[in-house]
């Protein structure tokens, strides 16, 4: 493992070059040790902050703050994000059923909802959409007329590429107008250890990115969702609030 003339990146041997990771000697080679993360202050949300296990943090807590004796146990090591990720899922600890039930219930709440919205709204049947970062608005036109106008915020990404989800707000390309309410998730993450919420990127499914969504949605009592395609993959959505602005057409093709 070399770190580059970036000082924020590092060449790692298995994945090539990628972003530069701290963990502690325990975690770079264990499993199921627990997984404790420090957040740098200025920088909250970054993808991969620093981590230590459990043990580590016994030490931390003991002496009260990073210190020779406490650095000296931890043994810092460098290691590249994708390295990070599968030591994370490794060692992080979990309730899987708060997980599980969690998941459930944010289902149950936006299925009840998406039904409402997808037939009040039309929204499988307008030819067109376009949503705008700076407005945090998902526009559905018709004939070239806009029809319907929903304020939006986004849950994440997810990527056909590497079959990996990312939260809005990790995504350093999404303007703050539609990332913001993501990191309500982000929170509920940290209060129950839940790792899905917590880390900004894994390894997922497209049906991991209804999930996820799913749970922002009922956080923030959503009448719907929308996931919109790309190239590489899909934009997840949730809609709290939705309006028809040209009713008229539609009314008549489809008896809206």
């Amino acid at each position: 493992m070399i770190m580059s003339d970036d000082e924020k990146k590092v060449e790692c041997d298995t994945h090539g070059k990628s972003d530069a990771t701290f963990v502690c000697q325990h975690l770079s080679c264990g499993e199921k040790l627990g997984f404790n993360i420090g957040y740098d202050d200025e920088n909250p949300y970054e993808l991969y902050p620093d981590a230590w296990c459990d043990k580590c943090n016994d030490v931390l807590n003991a002496e009260g703050e990073w210190n020779d004796e406490s650095e000296k146990f931890a043994g810092i090591k460098l290691l590249c994000a994708c390295c990070y990720e599968n030591v994370r899922e490794k060692n992080w600890l979990q309730d899987d059923e708060v997980f599980h039930d969690l998941i459930c219930s944010s289902f149950r709440y936006l299925e009840e909802k998406q039904k409402t919205f997808m037939e009040e709204y039309k929204a499988d049947e307008h030819e067109r959409w376009d949503w705008y970062q700076e407005t945090g608005k998902l526009v559905f036109t018709h004939d070239g007329q806009p029809q319907v106008e929903a304020d939006i915020h986004f849950s994440g990404t997810f990527s056909k590429k590497s079959n990996t989800w990312m939260w809005a707000w990790a995504n350093e390309n999404l303007d703050e107008k539609v990332k913001a309410s993501s990191r309500n998730v982000k929170t509920i993450g940290e209060e129950r250890g839940l790792k899905q919420l917590v880390a900004g990127h894994w390894d997922a499914t497209e049906v991991d990115g209804w999930e996820m969504t799913s749970v922002l949605a009922k956080n923030l009592n959503a009448i719907g969702a929308y996931r919109t395609p790309s190239d590489n993959g899909f934009t997840y959505m949730v809609v709290t609030k939705a309006k028809w602005i040209n009713k008229g057409i539609l009314s008549k093709i489809f008896g809206a």
